[in-house]
């Protein structure tokens, strides 16, 4: 394999690398060619196909100021911070069907070197004594295949599970014994090695060559990464679902049935036990086609009243209650 040298060292911000990796894929490989690099993160990273509330306890990560990503590849939703050793593998598709384990067995035999045993497991995991230190996820186009994962080296795996994990404390606990009983970091079993030198000790086994980038592809990148980087891309990929809030407040019960689709409010609904003088229609109709964001909502309410259709109604109650679901 090729070994990218990328200069972006200390950087915790997904979007650089998910550009990278497309660069690679899309105007670099070659036949025959293989290319590796490793990163670090901080923050919560979705799959391409996730709905971002199913995955992750928003109100933790707004309280501990961590971010929430997307990546350009399918899979489960992770947690990384930087004891997390992120890494990725882009290089030319064969006429087989892809296998994550032709690739991940490259990185079972640089541990066995080390006197680390992994398994591979599943469609996609590797484990050391049972327990997962790695997840991986993969794309593939006509110029190529890109597979990455997480490699768990030391990372804050309490963290993990309250910021992936319903917000009710008796399942965060629970959460918390189910994943240490199934995952595990390695720093314990490296004999005293540090991170810098299992990077290090991948890039001297995995690879022969390297690539080094140049400014101007490095600005080439950049540039890229502005499209992983958008609210767009992280807000509005995903698949439409229907959300609802639901409270008792000053007038009665109030349930919203919020569908979205890319972001934006398909169809808004209100239901519940309150006394309404006209029809909800005409502000319901308000929300249509508008993004589901505070600053949209925002703009809506002042200019429409609930208390102008339902009896009785404490407005600003029922103005936090629509807010409360925006996640911008």
């Amino acid at each position: 394999m090729i070994l990218i040298r990328h200069h972006n060292e200390g950087n915790l911000k997904p979007y650089f690398y998910f550009a990278l990796e497309e660069y690679l894929l899309n105007e670099v490989l070659k036949e025959g060619e293989t290319y590796f690099f490793t990163w670090e993160i901080h923050g919560v990273v979705v799959g391409k196909n996730q709905v971002i509330e199913n995955e992750v306890n928003l109100e933790f990560l707004k309280e501990n100021k961590i971010d929430i990503y997307r990546r350009p590849t399918g899979g489960g939703c992770v947690y990384a911070d930087h004891r997390n050793t992120m890494f990725s593998i882009v290089t030319k598709r064969t006429n087989k069907q892809f296998s994550f384990k032709k690739y991940l067995q490259k990185i079972i035999d640089a541990l066995n070197v080390l006197d680390v045993e992994l398994t591979f497991s599943g469609r996609n995991d590797l484990l050391f004594d049972g327990k997962k230190i790695s997840g991986n996820a993969f794309l593939q186009n006509k110029n190529g295949m890109l597979m990455h994962g997480t490699f768990l080296y030391d990372c804050d795996l309490e963290t993990m599970v309250r910021a992936i994990s319903p917000s009710d404390e008796k399942l965060v606990s629970k959460g918390i014994s189910s994943v240490k009983s199934r995952v595990t970091n390695l720093k314990p079993y490296l004999n005293g090695m540090s991170q810098e030198e299992l990077i290090k000790h991948f890039e001297n086994v995995l690879t022969t060559e390297t690539y080094e980038l140049s400014d101007k592809e490095i600005e080439k990148i950049n540039l890229m990464a502005s499209k992983y980087a958008s609210k767009d891309w992280i807000y509005q990929v995903q698949p439409p679902y229907t959300k609802m809030l639901k409270k008792r407040i000053g007038g009665g019960l109030f349930e919203i049935i919020i569908d979205l689709k890319h972001g934006k409010i398909n169809h808004l609904q209100i239901k519940g036990d309150f006394f309404d003088t006209k029809s909800l229609e005409t502000f319901e109709s308000k929300f249509k086609n508008i993004l589901f964001n505070h600053k949209e909502i925002s703009k809506i309410l002042q200019n429409n009243h609930i208390s102008n259709y339902v009896l009785d109604v404490d407005e600003q109650a029922f103005n936090e209650l629509l807010l409360s679901g925006t996640l911008l």
